[in-house]
């Protein structure tokens, strides 16, 4: 090793035949030792733009840092990685080193490294600026190194606009599906040639101007004047007339391609997202994480092909809360997430404004809290897919505490609701129940372990159960189904009948014995529409805001109708059809049979006698009627007995089913006898049904 360093090279006579020195250190002995060549690359252009790895000797000859194993050390840079000493500078100055010579990248010979924002001094940024710029494609591997900061800020960011200037290119003419002319307004085609890489942007979301439902990157093909052809045609159409903000453009921008970032810790306490990427293809982030980010670990927008894996974020329950998703979307498509892990965020995955995500094998910790430490409830959302995003969960375990929600698909602008599906296993741990699971989404196998008990519910295979309301004037009826988790609803009502307050059905209430639930038919939770089925949001083992803890009570309907509704002589019903999960670790299941006991009605029958007067029942005594039923038999079941208008103090102890009729008793509990007045009486029986 020479006696030298990097700082003596302006002293040091080496002449010609000297063509590799090895320094002793950069500023220090031992501190940075490098080697050293002079060659056609070594130049005063080269150390005027990187004085921190190109010298010049007192004989005016240039010597440039060699990479080692193709890669050029932060601390040849000055990074001194000591945590203290900000090496932000020397770490962005590596990176810019390391791309001019055309090297593989950098490396970092410490643990930890303060890297604060970048400065003024540094480079011009708008607002918000970040620990360091993604400016090339390549691949940026930390080796493990840990990034921590103190004054704020963002982590590593990519945005076309800090490459180059964005150049707006508004349309002069609608756009059709499937095409692949774009027509821009007059003289905007002189910004274009063949190659370039533009976005188009058609149609806005209504809650963020900022936002667009239909984009993508494209190359052009040929130039006409202000008509431009592009490589890949648009799903769909646009009518410019309908637009009225600025999203109905292309944009010329620089997209980051083939990017890999890799082994890497980011955080800090007042630090924000740690990589945000707009507009990239085909970006893979491995091993990256977070620790104490105010926002999530990786942050994306209008990207497409990318893949993170074994990302993770430990957010900070002391100094300051996460206030985001560890990971978050927005108009990105072929996202993979492999493995990601957070703990004390708000989100594990937040998709919007039409992100399509995937994740495999997630583990969400719900360890956040106020400052009072105590939890965060329902502010606590493990999935959000809103703003017509569609996340689909392959394996996910969610520990920690309780009353959390597992899903949001809904950002509370109607027609702009996500969708989400949990296949694989769906294993959730925690002291009290969570809300919000949303059973209609799960395909696989439920774990569920609440305060130690541990219930575990197959999705693969589901029960059928349906009851048919035959509709009657002044109704009120209520109908039990099995219990257990409710995993797929379906109602359907008859074209000809008028549901709502104001309507002829007024009532469909799904809920569980002791608990209403909802009203399908009325109110918010309005889901009955005439002549066609309709697909029930299940969730949490019922629906309407009923408690978990009721998953194992009978389903319970109740059908209301309005009095002198006209429906006596029409030929309306109201159907309801339940899918039930079924517990497979009990050591006893419930049978076919007594699914179909509890009212699986495959052949729903209803006798109706109008004007029927009943006899006069003395007090204190029972009358026995037979009333004939042609279609009636002895092993039939029997739903309902009903009297429009009610039993007048009458009550019924008996209904046996006979060939051809059925008996009922009828009792008088009052002091006084009762002889009502002829009324319509109607009864509702079903037929049990044999096979496999």
């Amino acid at each position: 090793m020479t006696d030298f360093l990097f700082s003596d090279i302006a002293n040091q006579n080496l002449r010609a035949g000297t063509d590799i020195v090895q320094t002793s250190g950069r500023d220090a002995i031992g501190s940075a030792p490098w080697r050293y060549a002079s060659d056609t690359l070594a130049t005063a252009a080269l150390q005027g733009a990187h004085p921190r790895f190109v010298a010049r000797s007192s004989n005016g000859r240039y010597w440039r840092a060699l990479p080692e194993t193709g890669r050029i050390a932060v601390e040849v840079g000055g990074a001194k990685g000591d945590g203290a000493a900000d090496d932000g500078p020397a770490i962005r100055a590596t990176f810019a080193y390391a791309n001019a010579i055309g090297a593989r990248g950098v490396s970092f010979g410490s643990a930890k490294y303060r890297a604060e924002l970048i400065l003024p001094t540094e480079q011009v940024m708008t607002s918000n600026p970040p620990i360091q710029q993604i400016t090339t494609s390549g691949i940026h591997d930390y080796g493990g190194a840990a990034f921590t900061r103190q004054s704020g800020g963002r982590g590593l960011v990519y945005h076309p606009a800090n490459v180059a200037p964005i150049v707006e290119l508004p349309l002069a003419a609608d756009v059709l599906p499937g095409a692949r002319d774009f027509t821009l307004v007059p003289g905007a085609g002189a910004n274009l040639t063949v190659g370039d890489t533009v976005m188009w942007q058609l149609g806005d979301f209504p809650y963020d101007p900022a936002e667009t439902p239909n984009w993508s990157f494209a190359v052009v093909e040929i130039v006409t004047g202000d008509t431009v052809r592009l490589d890949r045609p648009s799903p769909e159409g646009l009518s410019i007339a309908g637009i009225g903000l600025v999203n109905k453009r292309l944009r010329k921008l620089n997209v980051l391609r083939g990017h890999v970032i890799r082994d890497l810790t980011l955080g800090g306490t007042a630090a924000e997202d740690g990589i945000s990427l707009t507009c990239a293809e085909r970006v893979r982030i491995e091993r990256v994480g977070g620790r104490n980010l105010g926002a999530g670990t990786v942050v994306a927008q209008y990207c497409d092909g990318l893949t993170l894996e074994d990302c993770w974020q430990d957010g900070c329950i002391l100094t300051q809360a996460s206030f985001g998703a560890a990971f978050a979307f927005a108009e990105t498509r072929n996202v993979m997430v492999v493995r990601p892990r957070a703990k004390a965020t708000l989100s594990l995955i937040k998709a919007e404004a039409g992100a399509q995500v995937t994740v495999i094998g997630g583990r969400f910790e719900n360890t956040l809290t106020n400052p009072q430490g105590q939890p965060l409830g329902t502010q606590v959302t493990v999935i959000n897919a809103v703003g017509r995003a569609s996340v689909t969960v392959h394996d996910l375990t969610v520990t920690g505490y309780g009353g959390y929600r597992l899903l949001e698909t809904s950002n509370g602008q109607l027609g702009y609701d996500g969708s989400a599906l949990f296949s694989g296993t769906l294993r959730l741990n925690h002291p009290t129940a969570p809300y919000s699971v949303p059973l209609s989404g799960v395909t696989g196998t439920l774990d569920l372990t609440i305060a130690g008990t541990r219930e575990i519910y197959n999705f693969e295979r589901l029960r059928h159960w349906r009851k048919r309301f035959v509709l009657r004037d002044g109704e009120y009826r209520y109908a039990f189904g099995p219990a257990g988790l409710l995993a797929r609803a379906r109602v359907y009502a008859t074209p000809g009948v008028t549901v709502g307050n104001t309507g002829q059905l007024t009532g469909l209430w799904l809920g569980r014995l002791g608990n209403n639930g909802a009203n399908l038919a009325d109110g918010p939770n309005r889901e009955v529409e005439p002549g066609r089925d309709a697909n029930v949001g299940t969730y949490a083992g019922d629906v309407g805001g009923a408690l978990w803890t009721l998953r194992n009570q009978p389903l319970s309907l109740l059908c209301t109708t309005a009095p002198s509704a006209g429906l006596n002589a029409a030929n309306e019903f109201v159907e309801f059809e339940g899918w039930f999960a079924e517990q497979t670790d009990l050591d006893v299941s419930l049978s076919e049979d007594a699914y179909r006991i509890a009212g699986d009605e495959q052949d729903p029958l209803e006798a109706w006698l109008p004007g029927y007067d009943l006899p006069a029942i003395a007090a204190g005594t029972s009358a026995t009627i037979t009333l004939a039923i042609p279609d009636m038999q002895p092993t039939d079941f029997i739903d309902s007995v009903r009297f429009v208008g009610g039993f007048g103090g009458l009550e019924l102890r008996g209904a046996e089913p006979q060939a051809g009729s059925l008996k009922l008793v009828l009792v008088n509990p009052g002091g006084a006898a009762i002889d009502r007045a002829p009324t319509d009486l109607g009864v509702s029986f079903h037929r049990e049904v044999s096979g496999n």
